[in-house]
């Protein structure tokens, strides 16, 4: 049914996320996320992550969430995001693995479907007892997919 199509916003950001007090010092995670958009700004995110750097071997998470992007100027976007999700391993002191993790950043458009992107956040196990404040730096790629509305 070609003429019911319609065009979405995708995104998917690739991140290199550092949490900053750990028991063993510094971590790192090499993550991915995608959104969908349902609106011009706003947007609901599946995130995956695992561990890269650090002593927490085997550490990962997955996570779903809501985006809200405020356009700034052009080519500069505020960009905030909730996750809620489940993680752990690693030796990680995350209970039962109940996540949550909430972002603030800057998205820096290079092209119309490339940018880059600096956040900073906080990440909690409520579950457990670690929770840490955290940086991330990454990528955007931007494109457009059709569907079929219900």
């Amino acid at each position: 049914d070609y003429k019911n199509l319609k065009k979405r916003t995708i995104k998917e950001h690739i991140l290199y996320e550092s949490y900053l007090e750990t028991d063993k010092g510094l971590a790192s995670v090499f993550g991915y996320q995608f959104d969908t958009y349902f609106s011009k700004n706003e947007c609901f995110i599946l995130a995956i992550s695992g561990a890269v750097n650090g002593d927490r071997g085997g550490y990962g998470f997955a996570a779903f969430g809501l985006g809200q992007m405020f356009p700034l100027t052009q080519k500069l976007t505020l960009n905030t995001r909730g996750f809620i999700g489940s993680g752990g391993g690693g030796g990680l002191p995350a209970g039962g693995g109940f996540m949550l993790e909430a972002h603030i950043g800057l998205i820096a458009s290079i092209t119309n479907h490339f940018a880059i992107q600096l956040n900073t956040g906080y990440l909690t196990y409520p579950t457990g007892t670690f929770s840490t404040p955290m940086v991330n730096i990454g990528i955007s790629l931007s494109d457009t997919s059709l569907y079929l509305p219900y």
